[in-house]
């Protein structure tokens, strides 16, 4: 055998078979890792796209059912007993006022997670048609006919163990259901435990469509319309401010983590509901993603109102 047979790979030659060989395990661990990156967002968006359509699609159909049944000839509005949205506690038949002022749709009512504003918080009422026994609240509890039933929709903090330790504070959507009947003295369960339906919501935010009595369409917010459009000096009814739909706003956080690209989401400023929304300081915010949902509601029991 020849001696150039019997020698082996050169210090050159393994020394450029290394550095091709780390170039292609680079490449592996860039696409790796892009790949993961990329999954860590999609299952963040998806985790909140499904987690806020669900309860939305619940709180819209819910809305949908305000001023059935009421006696409030079709307008909802701040005057009116009956009224499909119930703003104050002349909204109740005279009976059932106590202890309710701080339950109504209120504007900054609730604890969240912006510096300035607080989320808002809607109550709404109707009386169901009940036929049969498949009709539940929101709550999960059977209806029953001749109730008129009141839901109040707010934010509050979510129990300790659904907290993410050193990450901003964990609130959710909360649906509390109660009801009436025209010997009743108060809202029964009403202001008790209610049902989580969206969780990891930073804001709720609420904004009216109204109409003026010339035909008129604007939005407003509830203290807006409750102080300027509406305020307790007006008792003529041909000049009443009514609302016709239900803007609703939504700031919705992923459970999972982003990790390492918490670098680039770094945006604390948001709108919702035509209203800003600004995230309070905290260096771990950017773990997670957030996004802005808006639901437009028209209140199908004012058709035909004038």
């Amino acid at each position: 055998m020849s001696k150039s047979a019997q020698q082996g790979l050169t210090l050159l030659e393994l020394m450029v078979a290394l550095v091709l060989g780390l170039l292609i395990v680079a490449a592996g661990l860039a696409v790796f890792l892009n790949a993961q990156r990329s999954m860590g967002f999609q299952t963040s968006m998806g985790d909140i796209q499904q987690n806020a359509n669900f309860g939305l699609s619940m709180l819209t159909q819910d809305l949908r059912h305000a001023n059935l049944n009421t006696p409030s000839a079709q307008r909802v509005n701040n005057k009116l007993v009956g009224s499909g949205i119930v703003f104050v506690s002349d909204n109740l038949p005279e009976n059932v006022r106590d202890d309710t002022e701080d339950l109504l749709t209120t504007q900054g009512i609730s604890e969240d997670a912006t510096k300035e504003d607080e989320s808002d918080q809607i109550t709404m009422q109707f009386m169901p048609d009940v036929r049969g026994d498949d009709q539940f609240d929101c709550e999960g509890a059977a209806m029953v006919a001749g109730r008129t039933y009141v839901y109040r929709y707010y934010l509050d903090r979510l129990p300790n163990n659904q907290q993410i330790q050193g990450s901003l504070g964990r609130f959710g959507l909360y649906c509390d259901a109660g009801y009436y009947v025209d010997s009743s003295n108060s809202v029964v369960g009403l202001g008790e435990n209610g049902q989580l339906i969206i969780q990891n919501v930073d804001a709720f935010k609420v904004r009216l469509l109204v109409k003026n009595p010339d035909g008129n369409l604007r939005y407003t917010t509830i203290n807006v319309y409750r102080n300027s459009l509406m305020p307790t000096s007006i008792v003529d009814e041909s000049v009443y401010i009514n609302v016709v739909g239900i803007e609703l706003g939504l700031l919705v956080t992923s459970a999972q983590s982003i990790g390492t690209d918490a670098s680039m989401n770094t945006r604390t400023e948001y709108t919702i509901a035509g209203q800003p929304v600004e995230l309070k300081d905290n260096a771990n915010n950017g773990k997670y993603l957030r996004q802005a949902i808006t639901q437009f509601v028209g209140l199908r029991n004012t058709l035909g109102a004038e």
